[in-house]
Order: C-alpha cells, then sequence, then structure tokens
C-alpha cells in the first residue's frame, strides 16, 4: 500500500519498531559498516545494505513495470524533464517514488543514516520542517531501477551538470548511493577510471553483490564538482544486471 501521510506525522519516534528488523539480525540497530574503496573519490562499500526481502520487493515491482531507453542529460544529469537518449547509456531505467510502499520508505530512510542526515529532507516538507532551507522539496530524486542486458553498458560518465554562473544555488547532485540488486553476470562492474592511488594505474572496480551499497560524492567538501567520481557500468557479456540508485542534491533539488 502507499503512504498517504505527509510532513511531521512521517517521522519515526525513538522507540517506534522499525520495519523488515525481524529479517535481520535482531538487534534494536542495524550495524551499516563502511568499508573505504578510495579517498579520491570518495567512495564507500556497504555489504547487506537491503535484505533479502527489500531486494525481493524492488525486483517484484521491476517485474510490473514498464521500462523505458535510459536518457543522459547534459553534463551526466539523467533528470528525466531534461534528457535525451545517448549511445554512451544503452540501459532501461524507471523511477520509483519513496511513498510507493513502506519498505521503499524504509530504504530513504536509511540511506539518510548512511548520509549522517534527516529524513526529512529526502521527502516533502511542511512549514516548521528546516525552515531555513528556503525549499520544503525533497533533496532526494525518486529511486532509479535501471536493468542492463547483454551488451548493455553505461560508458564513463559524471553524474552532475554545471550551472549557468548566474544561478545563485549553483544546486547539483551532492551524492550517489548505488543499490544491487542480484550478482553473477559476466561484465557489470561499477568502475572508477580516474580514481587516484599510490598503488596501481588500474581503475576502481566494484563487482555486483545482492544487496550490497557502494556510496560516493560527486561533490568534493569544498562544493566544487569532483573530476574524479567519474564512474561506468560496464558492458554485460553474460546475464543481466539490476540496481537501482538513489541521488541527493545540494544545497536543493531543482
Amino acid at each position: 500500500f502507499r503512504i498517504r501521510a505527509k510532513g511531521k506525522a512521517r517521522a519515526a519516534k525513538e522507540d517506534q519498531p522499525r520495519l523488515l528488523t525481524d529479517y535481520r539480525t535482531g538487534d534494536l540497530w542495524l550495524n551499516m559498516t563502511l568499508k573505504v574503496l578510495s579517498v579520491a573519490p570518495r567512495a564507500f562499500e556497504i555489504k547487506h545494505f537491503l535484505s533479502p526481502v527489500e531486494v525481493e520487493h524492488m525486483l517484484q515491482i521491476a517485474s510490473g513495470e514498464d521500462l523505458s531507453l535510459s536518457k543522459t542529460g547534459v553534463g551526466g544529469n539523467d533528470d528525466p524533464e531534461d534528457a535525451g537518449v545517448a549511445g554512451t547509456r544503452t540501459s532501461f531505467n524507471t523511477w520509483l517514488k519513496r511513498e510507493r510502499s513502506p519498505i521503499l520508505d524504509s530504504i530513504y530512510r536509511r540511506a539518510a543514516d548512511l548520509l549522517r542526515i534527516d529524513e526529512a529532507l529526502l521527502r516533502d516538507r511542511p512549514d516548521g520542517e528546516h525552515p531555513n532551507l528556503g525549499s520544503k522539496a525533497s533533496l532526494a530524486e525518486h529511486l532509479q531501477l535501471v536493468h542492463y542486458e547483454k551488451k548493455q553498458e553505461y560508458q564513463a560518465h559524471h553524474d552532475f551538470g554545471y550551472n549557468a554562473i548566474e544561478d545563485p544555488w549553483q544546486a547539483q547532485r551532492y551524492s550517489t548511493i548505488l543499490l544491487y540488486l542480484n550478482e553473477g553476470m559476466q561484465g557489470g562492474a561499477t568502475t572508477f577510471p580516474r580514481w587516484v592511488n599510490a598503488e596501481t594505474f588500474e581503475q576502481l572496480k566494484v563487482k555486483p553483490e545482492i544487496g550490497k551499497a557502494v556510496l560516493f560524492y560527486d561533490q568534493l567538501p569544498d562544493g566544487n564538482m569532483d573530476d574524479f567520481s567519474q564512474h561506468e557500468a560496464q558492458k554485460i557479456f553474460k546475464g543481466e544486471k539490476w540496481l537501482t540508485n538513489l541521488w541527493v542534491w545540494d544545497p536543493a533539488y531543482e
């Protein structure tokens, strides 16, 4: 069922049970251990970010969705309002709203915990919730559900674009969270071809694993775009690949 509550009614109380706890460890808190993959770009791996039930839920949604050929906007911005089909990206995708189900809502809440921000920032807000922001809109896009078939890929790109110099907000994607829904395909790794390290000239490569999340930051701490965050979804040679991703903007989602 869809979530119909709005505003402060969506905020979870400290003593309120969290969803799907019985599918995990049974502990009161969920331990999200971040493994540092790179410092340039700032990239982290979180295994078991999604429970099997959550993965199954999204794949079940996918089975009833009409996926379209993925589009790419200027500068890597994939906003469906300002995007077109490009030969560099050959996957299929659709968009899942947070309010579609309590399970999707719980994923947004966990993403907020991962980013150490208030979950209210990832939904529309009424008066009184973060009034200093100057906007009531969510800082997050809808979850993007993506499917790659054999020979499909998304060549090296950035998730951010560049604003006009006179734009007072200079709003862009701040972070990307990749959530893998299957594994075992040949190819399909996520790579960072420009990462900086002192050991190898090989690109950083992340292998898809069910339920695993990869968090990386598209912006540097000073607010400039991080060129090292360029990444690629490598071509599938056998099997298929399913994933979702969540984009969070700063200082606003425009």
